[in-house]
Order: C-alpha cells, then sequence, then structure tokens
C-alpha cells in the first residue's frame, strides 16, 4: 500500500513541478518592463489624480499588455520553465539517490532505426490527429469543447515567432516531457505494475496532463503510442525524436506560408502521402520489434 501511495505521490508531483514552474515564468515575464512596466506611468498618473476611471482603464491597459507580451513570448516561456523543469528533476533524483539518464538510458547511443522510425511515428502523428478531431467534429458533439481545443492551439503553436516556437516548443518541451512521462512517470509505474498496464497508464496521465478535453482524446492513445515505443526500445530518445517531430511540424503547419499552402490540392495529397506511409512504416517497426531483455518481464520498463 505504501508503495503505491509512494508511486502515486511522485506521478503527481513531477507534472505539478513542471506546471507550476511555467506558471511562475508566465508571471515573472508578465511583471517585467515589456509587460506590466508599459502602463505604469499611466496608473501612476491616474493615482495621482484621483482619476478612478482614468485608474481602471490604465489597469485594463496593463492586463492587456501582459497578455500580449506573454503571448509573444510563449516559446521563451516554454523553454525556461521546462529547462527549470529538468533541473529539477535531475536534482530530485539525486537527493533519491538516482541517476536519471541512466536510469532512463539516456546515456547510451540509441540505434539510428528506432530513432528514425521513432521521428516517423511523432511525424505522421499531426495527420492521425487531424482525423480524429475531423472525425470527432463530423459526430456533431463537443462543440464546446472544440472551441476551447482550437483557441488552445492557437496559443500554444500560432504565437511566439516561428525560431522560439521551434526551440522551445519543438525541441526543448518534447525532450523535458518524454524524460518526465516515458521515463520517470514509467519508471514509477514499472516499480507496481506490470508493462502493459505501464504503457496504458502512463498515456493517461499523459492526456490528463493537457487538460483541454478534445485533446486527452487523442494525447492519451499518443501518449501510450510513444510508451510502447520505449518499451520496446529501452530509451526514451526515440520518443523524444517522435515529440520533436510532431511538436516542429504541426509548428511549421500553423506558419503563414504553410497555411497559403494547405489550400493547394496537391500540397494536401503529398501530406495525406507522406504521412500516412511513415506512420504504417514506424507502427509495423515497432510491432515487429523485439524488446529489450530488460523490459521483457512483467515488472514494467
Amino acid at each position: 500500500m505504501i508503495k503505491h501511495l509512494k508511486t502515486a505521490f511522485f506521478i503527481i508531483l513531477y507534472p505539478f513541478i513542471y506546471l507550476l514552474l511555467n506558471l511562475v515564468c508566465q508571471i515573472a515575464l508578465g511583471l517585467t518592463i515589456g509587460g506590466a512596466g508599459s502602463g505604469l506611468a499611466e496608473i501612476f498618473a491616474a493615482s495621482a489624480f484621483g482619476d478612478q476611471e482614468s485608474l481602471n482603464e490604465a489597469a485594463n491597459l496593463v492586463a492587456n499588455n501582459i497578455n500580449i507580451y506573454v503571448s509573444k513570448n510563449t516559446g521563451l516561456i516554454f523553454s525556461i520553465s521546462a529547462l527549470l523543469s529538468l533541473l529539477v528533476f535531475i536534482k530530485i533524483y539525486s537527493v533519491r539517490k538516482l541517476s536519471l539518464f541512466s536510469l532512463l538510458r539516456m546515456d547510451c547511443k540509441p540505434h539510428g532505426a528506432d530513432m528514425l522510425n521513432g521521428a516517423f511515428a511523432g511525424a505522421s502523428a499531426n495527420f492521425v490527429i487531424s482525423l480524429v478531431v475531423v472525425a470527432l467534429q463530423g459526430l456533431g458533439l463537443f462543440a464546446e469543447a472544440f472551441s476551447q481545443h482550437e483557441a488552445h492551439m492557437e496559443a500554444t503553436f500560432g504565437t511566439g515567432g516561428t525560431l522560439a516556437m521551434l526551440l522551445g516548443v519543438g525541441l526543448i518541451i518534447p525532450l523535458v516531457e518524454e524524460v518526465m512521462f516515458r521515463g520517470m512517470v514509467m519508471h514509477e509505474l514499472g516499480r507496481v505494475a506490470p508493462w502493459k498496464a505501464v504503457i496504458i497508464i502512463q498515456g493517461l496521465v499523459f492526456g490528463l496532463y493537457h487538460f483541454v478535453p478534445v485533446q486527452i482524446f487523442y494525447t492519451a492513445p499518443l501518449g501510450a503510442y510513444f510508451g510502447y515505443i520505449v518499451y520496446k526500445t529501452g530509451t526514451v530518445w526515440p520518443a523524444v525524436a517522435g515529440h520533436m517531430a510532431m511538436n516542429s511540424i504541426g509548428i511549421l503547419l500553423a506558419s503563414p506560408g504553410a497555411a497559403n499552402m494547405s489550400g493547394e490540392p496537391m500540397f494536401t495529397y503529398l501530406y495525406i502521402l507522406i504521412s500516412s506511409y511513415m506512420f504504417i512504416k514506424a507502427l509495423i517497426f515497432f510491432i515487429k520489434k523485439k524488446p529489450l531483455a530488460q523490459n521483457a518481464d512483467e515488472n514494467g520498463p
């Protein structure tokens, strides 16, 4: 019982730390001169003259400036909070007298075929996700949830500048999230559950972590798929490659250039053809691949 409670504690703790640091970074950046500082002069002036209406207008201006400034620097916020989270995770494992990177076999050289097919799995995920979303929309359900989902995706991929987003959301976040979910969470679950349950549970945790209801429909299976890849390869690196490919392509598809091309039939056909090939190729590869001996028992990866 105590062992299971300890596992549950760490599974909740890791995402909580990650989300908390992201919130702290947003607040800290919002309070800088580029955010809250941009309207302080107006607030001081309104306060000095005792003009309540002007004071309210100045406060609204500051709030709006903070939102705009934070949105423009989404990539920077994600990068800093993710790297800080990784440092905290390393420290937690150090206190527990465990080597994080050795435990997750991140200090080993991954096989090229594993990395390539991991990237294929992630790159084709955008296409599969699109199919899921279209299918759910076709059912005529979750209208409010879809509106929330579109706003969230626009806030995540549509702001902050393409290069900054590629660095933060495309590279750094996938690394940290894979270390956290397919690494630390799977490790904790592997202490108390068989590998099949580990893959399913960590996938559900990954889905619930995204909060937006529509995202849960595809992030939970996606998390389970990445967990399956880690189980088969014995290291998180192929899943990292897949997550990086998925997020990076999502950012590029949201860029103005891709948006202009998306209306071209040839672009659509090539996208469907290439994505379908990568999805089938990766799925067959990992199904056929034998898991490492250390992962093949019933005690989880």
